[in-house]
């Protein structure tokens, strides 16, 4: 099919938020209406829509395929499906999916003037048993909702499900208090809808006003765009967000020439002896710093050196009971979504040790001694096992005002844990790597963390700091529609070819880069180490670009 400008300037404009198409007339908003459209998963039920603007949320059950552009909808079903009801148009269609009973449901979106009725109407409008096509109808005041039902498949027939698609739309803000900020987050990270640009700018204009939701707001916004490299914005977040931190620079100047501060490679040499005579090193992170995922990754090989065979992670689940194998993926937890995250857990498995998640899920007790009890259970197995454990801020505290996982723990293992902070300096140096001892802050009023240790992590989180010793090559992806996003960020995710092969879930697996990139013309070019590769780039409108068995060299 040949398209003129025109309509190729409106297949652009208007993709689908998400895996929805949604098309409303101009007249009738005024608005681009896609902008205004959240998504979220409802427990044991289904996907739901909610659109602010409109006013309008629609209940999908089961597992639907959307359809994500114009394109994807044969253009003989289209027609059939628009001369059901003449008072529609492609214009008006608000979203389109296959079900897995081989039906297409249609929605379309009408405003209507000069209507005072506040009532709710809804009924049926054909019932077209030959053709398969089921008409109805919904409407509250100016606006309406037209579904049209399509089967697909002779001998189809579930009636019950066809009255019930106009019942799931609410013409109203009842569905309003069912968006969370978590349920967004976890949408656009996780199969089959995952799309960390597209998750980025929902999160930040999601309509949430409840006062104990927006406290979360903040803190996934600037997770989710760690999640990402190349990310200006992210930058730009993470710059905000240290000038608001306690500055130890004066401390921290004065110690840099003190024999007990390590620099670079001498913190590992520092460690090495630590984990030589200790059981338990506990290393904390900020969670929007990829870095110190990095540093977690670069340790594992001092600490294999020294017998640790035990890695247990905040958040994490393994991978017991599927087929997924050893890869790391999204069903592993939270954080490891981060690509340098899933690069520490993969050398992790590589090396042998002993993944394990201790994160507490009773919630009939407190969260930190849950995890302190569950990592006791290692010790309880191997009396003699030695174990790495990674948290986030302030659980590796020993002491104060509100005991933290670390304090329980020593007194449930008897056992005092070496415990590095490498959240709380944020300090620039000539060096990548300072580790400095609990003695240089003694009398550092500011420094309210219990650690041992002290860890200043300057390191720069890219791909040439995952493989150091590889060759690396460009890559070129090219694509004749990437010419409709000048000046526009797409999202490039890179995955090991044999890991995709093995799962064919590129959504599921964690990439080795997920990075934004501007495309110049119809391309794209990316540096990568020597290697066979599946690549998605990915809009925030929710158009995807696959590239199957490239390869760098």
């Amino acid at each position: 099919m040949i398209l003129n400008n025109n309509k190729i300037n409106f297949i652009k404009s208007h993709f689908a938020i998400t895996c929805f198409l949604i098309f409303f007339g101009c007249k009738a908003i005024g608005q681009d209406i896609s902008k205004h459209n959240y998504f979220v998963k409802q427990r044991n039920y289904g996907d739901l829509c909610y659109n602010d603007l409109a006013n309008v949320s629609v209940d999908i059950l089961g597992n639907v395929t959307y359809y994500n552009d114009v394109s994807e909808i044969e253009k003989n079903k289209l027609k059939k499906v628009l001369n059901a009801n003449k008072d529609v148009s492609i214009n008006d269609l608000i979203l389109s999916y296959k079900t897995d009973q081989n039906f297409e449901v249609f929605y379309f979106f009408k405003n209507l003037r000069n209507t005072t009725d506040t009532i709710t109407h809804e009924k049926l409008m054909r019932n077209d048993s030959i053709n398969g096509i089921v008409v109805s109808e919904k409407q509250k005041g100016s606006n309406k909702i037209v579904c049209i039902t399509h089967k697909l498949k002779e001998g189809v027939t579930n009636l019950k499900m066809i009255s019930d698609n106009i019942k799931r739309v609410y013409l109203d803000d009842r569905n309003l208090n069912k968006l969370s900020y978590i349920k967004i987050f976890n949408y656009y990270t996780f199969e089959p809808n995952k799309n960390y640009l597209k998750g980025r700018n929902k999160l930040k204009s999601v309509p949430i006003k409840d006062p104990k939701e927006l406290q979360f707001k903040e803190s996934l916004y600037y997770t989710l765009n760690s999640f990402m490299s190349n990310n200006k914005e992210n930058d730009s977040l993470i710059r905000d967000y240290e000038n608001k931190q306690d500055r130890f620079d004066k401390t921290v100047a004065n110690a840099l020439s003190e024999d007990i501060v390590k620099k670079d490679e001498n913190v590992f040499a520092e460690i090495s002896r630590l984990a030589k005579n200790n059981k338990i090193i506990i290393l904390n992170e900020g969670h929007y710093y990829p870095k110190h995922r990095l540093f977690a990754m670069q340790l594992l090989d001092v600490l294999k050196q020294n017998d640790f065979k035990y890695v247990s992670l905040e958040t994490f689940n393994g991978n017991e009971g599927d087929n997924i194998g050893v890869f790391p993926n999204a069903k592993n937890g939270f954080y490891i979504k981060d690509p340098y995250f899933g690069h520490f857990v993969r050398k992790a498995y590589t090396m042998g040790f002993t993944i394990l998640g201790h994160e507490n899920t009773d919630r009939n007790i407190d969260r930190e001694a849950g995890q302190a009890k569950n990592i006791m259970k290692i010790i309880e197995k191997d009396p003699n096992a030695k174990i790495f454990i990674y948290v986030g801020h302030g659980h590796l505290e020993e002491e104060g005002e509100r005991r933290a996982m670390a304090s329980y723990l020593k007194e449930y293992s008897k056992i005092d844990p070496i415990t590095i902070n490498q959240e709380s300096l944020i300090t620039k140096t000539n060096e990548k790597l300072v580790l400095l001892p609990r003695s240089v802050f003694a009398k550092d009023t500011l420094m309210k963390s219990s650690a041992d240790y002290f860890l200043i992590n300057n390191l720069e989180a890219n791909l040439k700091s995952i493989y150091p010793n590889e060759v690396f090559k460009k890559v070129f992806l090219k694509n004749k529609k990437f010419r409709f996003f000048k000046n526009e960020e797409l999202l490039v995710e890179v995955f090991s070819l044999e890991e995709y092969n093995k799962t064919r879930k590129a959504d599921l697996l964690i990439p080795i880069e997920s990075i934004l990139a501007v495309p110049k013309r119809d391309e794209i070019a990316l540096d990568l180490p020597l290697g066979n590769y599946y690549i998605s780039v990915k809009s925030s409108n929710g158009q995807v670009f696959n590239f199957e068995n490239l390869r760098s060299k």
